[in-house]
């Protein structure tokens, strides 16, 4: 635990703004925390996460936290989280997240939480894979298992950025292998959503070898 002597000598920056944190506050100062642009889809059943994988995926609920929007001062906390190797902004927005879902949601029995896998080739150049640490958050502060183990990415593909939407789901078809779970529910985790190409392909493999699971999608972000 920080001391207030570290904190003197090694002051803590808010993400968004750069200001220095009180010992009270973590991640974020309290304004930015107050201006996060959240969502709010946990409270809205058809929203726009669920609308994007309607009629391609059966699934029970969806919901991401915040919008993704590039003018936003809050994309630089993305940035940081998904690219510059700060992971306690994963544990901490998953946290967040975590804990309104679990208010909200009311499901029937504790989902396990699986994050979405990246290739070996990312894993190795980034060292760490975002959605794990984002679903670790989520674990924390909802009480739910979390197997980091039960979906494989199988095939190595071309980054999804280059694509459009139906290309990018023909680039990232069948790149997932699951195993069986022993859960009724599963919350499928990721970092940003986009088209949804690779969370439909992820959920497609999840569902083939769980046939009878009821499956929930969730996502740091959501890009407008």
């Amino acid at each position: 635990m920080r001391s207030i002597l570290t904190d003197m000598c090694f002051p803590r920056c808010c993400g968004v703004c750069g200001k220095v944190l009180v010992p009270q506050e973590d991640v974020l100062c309290l304004p930015c925390l107050h201006d996060l642009p959240r969502t709010y889809q946990w409270l809205v059943p058809d929203n726009p996460l669920a609308g994007t994988f309607k009629g391609r995926i059966p699934f029970d609920r969806a919901s991401s936290f915040l919008f993704f929007r590039e003018a936003s001062p809050y994309r630089k906390l993305l940035h940081l989280f998904k690219y510059g190797g700060e992971l306690r902004i994963g544990l901490y927005m998953g946290s967040l997240f975590g804990k309104e879902l679990v208010r909200t949601w009311g499901l029937s029995a504790a989902p396990i939480i699986i994050p979405v896998p990246m290739s070996s080739f990312k894993r190795k150049k980034r060292g760490y894979n975002q959605a794990e640490w984002l679903a670790a958050g989520i674990a924390m502060a909802a009480g739910w298992p979390l197997d980091t183990s039960a979906v494989d990415r199988i095939r190595e593909r071309t980054s999804q950025t280059v694509y459009d939407r139906e290309k990018r789901r023909e680039n990232i078809k069948n790149a997932f292998v699951a195993r069986s779970v022993p859960y009724s529910e599963v919350l499928l985790v990721d970092d940003v959503v986009t088209t949804g190409a690779t969370m439909e392909s992820c959920a497609l493999a999840i569902l083939d070898r769980n046939p009878a699971i009821r499956l929930s999608l969730a996502s740091l972000a959501y890009v407008e």
